[in-house]
Formats: C-alpha cells, structure tokens, sequence
C-alpha cells in the first residue's frame, strides 16, 4: 500500500500481486460520515483482498471530508464528490497501467457510483454495497441520526455554537445545499441510463430483483443481487462493530470473476512528492514500517514552525486517524495554523493500517506501545526529538504507558479516559458494551416493525427496561473495577501505582493534560485510582484538569473538538505570535466555546 495526493485528496493505492488480471484495477467510493468510520476498517480488507487476487484498488477521500482538503462549507459538495470518483479512476489508470476498473461504491458511494460511470468507457462493472433506496431516503437517515445523538446533547448546550447552515449528524456537518442535492439523487435512474454492465448490488434488507435494479429487464442478466449479511453489526459502532466476512469475500469473489479483456497499458507514477496543499498547511501521507505497517497523515505548517514539539494523534477507539466528526483533521490542522506539526496515526489493527499478529488485546494491549514509539522514531527521523501524544478514551490509556517507556515525549494529553491499568474486569466490561451495541443494531432493524404493528406503548416500556437494565450492570461493572484494582497486590501493599506512574511520569518534566466531559465515565476511572475527591491528582505539579460541559465521551459537540484544541495549544505554550511560550498556560476552569 502506498499514500497517493490527487484532486486535493489523500488516497491509498493497494498495488496488484502475482500476475494481475488483465490490465483491469478497482476503485473504492465509499461512505460519508459516521458511516465512514464504521466501514472504513471493513473497505482496507475488501481492498487487501482484491490486491491478493491481482488487482490494484484504490481508496480515497471525497473533497471536504477524511483525509481530504476543504470542509463542509464549500458550494457543490454533491458534484464535487461525484468528479473525485472520476478523477481516482485517472490515477489509477495513470499509476498502474490498467485499462479499465470495477468500481465499488458504499453507502454515499453507490448512490454516487452510476453517476460517475456515465459518459466513460473505462468502467467495467459497478458494486453497490447497501446503496440507500434513494437520496431522499438517505436524508431521512442522515435527519434522524442528528434527531437522535446530535439534537439532545444542542439542548443540554443552551445554544452554544449551533449550527444552523444546515445539519449535524453524529457530530459530522452537512449544508442545507448538499443535503437538497443528495436528495435530488436516484441511483437506479443512474444506472438505467448507463450501457448494460455486470453489476453486484447487496443491500441492507430484502434483495433486490435484477429487473429492479435499473427499473427494465435490460442486461438483467449481468446483474447479481442479495442480502449484505452483517451489515447491521457492521454499522453500529466503528468500535464496537464486527467485519462481515461473508460479504467480504462475496464482494471478492465477483469481482474476481470479471475477468475482462483489455491489455493493460504502461504505468505512469509520479515522481514528485504526494504532497496535500492546504490554505495554513501541508499533508503528506506516511507509512511506517516495519511489519504490521501503520498508516497515518503527517500535517506540517506553511509557514515557520515553532519550537513546540509536534503532536502524535492516537486513534480514539477503533475510530480511524481522521477521528470522530472528522475532529482529528480539525485539530491537526489548527495547530498547524499556529505553527506546530502533527502526526494522525492507525495503530496496527485499525483504520487503514496492517492487522496485528495473533494474539494482541484488541485496543488495550501494553505492547501497543511499541508501535506507539515506532511512530515516535519516525518522528524523530522526521527532525522532531521530542513529541507530545494526545489520546482519547482508548488513546489515553496507549499514550499514557507509551509515554510513561518513552522519555521522547514531553506532553501528554488524555481525553477521557476509561482505563490507566487493565485487568480482567474491564475486559468484561468492554465485552458488555459490545454486546449492547450491537444487539442495539439488530434490534434497530425491527424498529420499523414495531411501530408497523402500533405497540407503542410496549415498546416504551422495552426501552426503559433496557435502560434501567444497562444502568444496573454498569454499576456492577463499576463496582467489580473498584474491587479488584483493590486487591491488587501493589494496592494491598499499600501501593497506589496508577498514581506512582503519574507522578514518576510528571517527576521527570512531562505535563500532562487530562480533559473529562462532564459526567463522562472517566471521572470514575480517575477517582477509583486518585480518590473520589481526586486532591491527590491535582497535588501532582505537572498535571492540568479541564472539565467540558456539554461534551459527550466522543466530544461530538463542535463547541467541545474546539474548546479541546484550545487547550492544546494553550498547554503547548504557543504564542499567537507564533512563537512557544517561555511557561505552558495552566488551565483550571472549564474552558468557553472558541469560535473558528
């Protein structure tokens, strides 16, 4: 695999092994959103696959999201989605030498998939991965997810930072313009237009007939249709979620067949750096390696930088390096504007990095940080001595012990926390919530059936049993954590070692910025190992506390993502001027909404 720059996108080019398969590659559109992070882990091993049966794929962001140049503001999103396909079908017909390609579209991709394939002759075959059954159907979803997670945390916020050009849907911002635009779409009236192609379409629910598939009998024949098994489990959580096997290798299969009969051409790569041009910024992407290779997107200033050490992103979570409601590109690239380098990193196992070996915790295994210290040496050869690491939930507990071994790193900053040591009551705790989520997904599907057969009154009472049931074994979990961190052997020894490495850690210089959402789960965490009235925490010089108001664990408020890269620049000690201060701002008080 390797970073590609092209039409103001970052994307990732899996070359072809063995043979090849006749001059034919595949190009991956896939979702928008908080779908994005969920079926973005699921896309890299559809593109793996495909790699290991000869055929080049290539991966991308669209403008204004991901990896990718711009924002959610810029006029003609919809338009500019749909050219991007168009132009990752040029680089890689230009990088591989490939005649034609099959092109994969997920979610937002496979409305957009009919519409880019129109009018070339280089598209060989369309995939339609739970296409939505229109674009007005897909804003309906895109309303009622902002109606379920977004609309009650505004309401907790008094109005602070609402956005009003347009929707927020799991924090992920979408203009009125595009929204009517993408409602406007039907991606069967696409394909009824388009010359006969094989296609695979696998949607979430009942299969579609092959007549349905372009609204007439014509090249029906060619066209294969089914259930995507999994696809609600895959959806529900890009932590929680399970990769469907059976339609990844469904999906890998028929594309294999499509043998095709075009001689490739002769490949022509680019010699210059991939280098992403930005307003305040530049973006490279970057591989580490060795073995199991971690993917990330190194964002440097424009302009001069300053003497702050540059800033290593861990993942949130399985949440990819683009981070949740695209709040790691934001943070990157406001320290960037006031001068400090950053490093956005897939540890192995997850987004678009190479799986672990055999054997690894899935998210908390203390060897992660290894991996952790690979991408610091990076850094270093990079021309950076010293980092600092920011993590949140998962993140935090990797940065804290990969800078607890690594005397390189010189800040810290955890963002809500759930775990400074594991044991085996948060391996079942992570299990239960797994669990929830996605029997959460299953149970969403007959949603629509409940309501069909007018029990809605039972189903009331369904959700407050579920609620209440969660909230008394969240409790049980949280007394068996206390418990057994109690029976530690350091603790009946009379040792308090979460908060030894903490003070070891911040005795050697390190500062350490710990940033809670209020009434976030961290707050338990943090007084199981600091006492309940955590004085023992704020006695250690070295450490700052800032509490948010109005955040979720996943900060998807934009007010929170905001208040939170105040803080660290604040606690980088960077001047406005552009130049570090002499001492770090120590912040004790909640901090205010900061206005882009």
């Amino acid at each position: 695999m390797k970073g590609v720059v092209f039409a103001d996108t970052i994307g990732w080019l899996h070359g072809g092994r063995g043979t090849g398969r006749r001059g034919r590659g595949v190009v991956i559109a896939g979702a928008h959103g908080h779908e994005d992070l969920c079926s973005r882990r699921f896309l890299r091993l559809l593109a793996d696959k495909l790699a290991e049966n000869g055929l080049p794929a290539l991966q991308f962001d669209y403008p204004g999201c991901g990896n990718a140049a711009g924002d959610h503001s810029t006029p003609g999103q919809v338009q500019r989605w749909t050219a991007s396909i168009g132009a990752a079908i040029d680089r890689l017909r230009q990088d591989c030498g490939v005649a034609d390609v099959i092109l994969v579209g997920f979610r937002l991709g496979a409305l957009l998939a009919p519409l880019a394939a129109a009018g070339r002759d280089d598209v060989a075959g369309l995939v339609l991965l739970a296409p939505p059954s229109s674009g007005k159907a897909y804003v309906r979803e895109i309303t009622a997810m902002s109606r379920m997670i977004d609309a009650p945390l505004a309401s907790r916020s008094a109005g602070e930072g609402v956005f009003t050009e347009g929707r927020e849907a799991a924090g992920f911002r979408i203009s009125h313009e595009t929204l009517a635009d993408l409602s406007a779409l039907d991606w069967r009236h696409a394909a009824a237009g388009l010359p006969s192609l094989p296609m695979l379409v696998l949607t979430n629910g009942k299969p579609l007939a092959a007549e349905e598939v372009r609204g007439d009998t014509a090249g029906a024949a060619e066209i294969a249709t089914a259930e995507f098994d999994g696809y609600p489990l895959l959806m529900c959580d890009p932590t929680a979620n399970r990769i469907p096997a059976a339609a990844l290798d469904r999906c890998a299969a028929w594309i294999a067949d499509q043998t095709g009969e075009a001689a490739a051409g002769k490949a022509m790569p680019r010699a210059a750096s991939e280098i992403l041009d930005g307003p305040h910024y530049t973006e490279s992407p970057v591989l580490i390696g060795p073995a199991p290779m971690i993917c990330g997107v190194l964002c440097r200033p424009r302009e001069r930088q300053t003497e702050a050490e540059p800033v290593i992103f861990l993942n949130a979570g399985g949440v990819p390096h683009v981070g949740w409601a695209r709040g790691t590109v934001e943070a990157a690239r406001a320290l960037a504007a006031e001068g400090v380098a950053s490093l956005r990193v897939d540890l192995p196992g997850l987004g678009l990095s190479d799986p672990t070996e055999e054997g690894r915790l899935f998210l908390y295994d203390r060897r992660t940080r290894h991996d952790v210290s690979r991408a610091i040496n990076w850094m270093e050869r990079a021309g950076y001595p010293g980092v600092s690491l920011v993590g949140t939930c998962a993140g935090a507990f990797q940065a804290f012990h990969a800078a607890r071994a690594d005397r390189r790193v010189r800040m810290l900053t955890m963002v809500n926390p759930l775990c400074f040591a594991w044991n085996s009551s948060y391996a079942l705790e992570m299990a239960v919530w797994k669990t929830y989520e996605t029997s959460k997904a299953v149970l969403g599907q007959n949603a629509a059936a409940r309501q069909e057969s007018r029990e809605p009154a039972d189903a009331a009472w369904r959700g407050i049993a579920s609620r209440c049931a969660r909230l008394i074994v969240r409790r049980g979990l949280e007394a068996i954590k206390s418990t057994l961190s109690m029976l530690h052997p350091a603790a009946l020894l009379g040792q308090r070692r979460v908060e030894r490495w903490m003070r070891d850690l911040c005795g050697r210089g390190v500062r350490v910025l710990l940033v809670t959402s209020e009434g976030d789960l961290s707050l338990k965490e943090i007084a199981r190992h600091f006492g309940s009235e955590e004085e023992r925490l704020d006695s250690i010089r070295g450490v700052t506390r800032v509490s948010l108001p109005n955040a979720d664990h996943t900060l998807t408020p934009y007010h929170a993502r905001r208040a939170v890269i105040a803080r660290l620049i604040d606690h980088g000690g960077i001047r406005r001027d552009g130049y570090a201060r002499s001492e770090p701002v120590r912040a004790t008080a909640s901090p205010s909404f900061l206005a882009p």
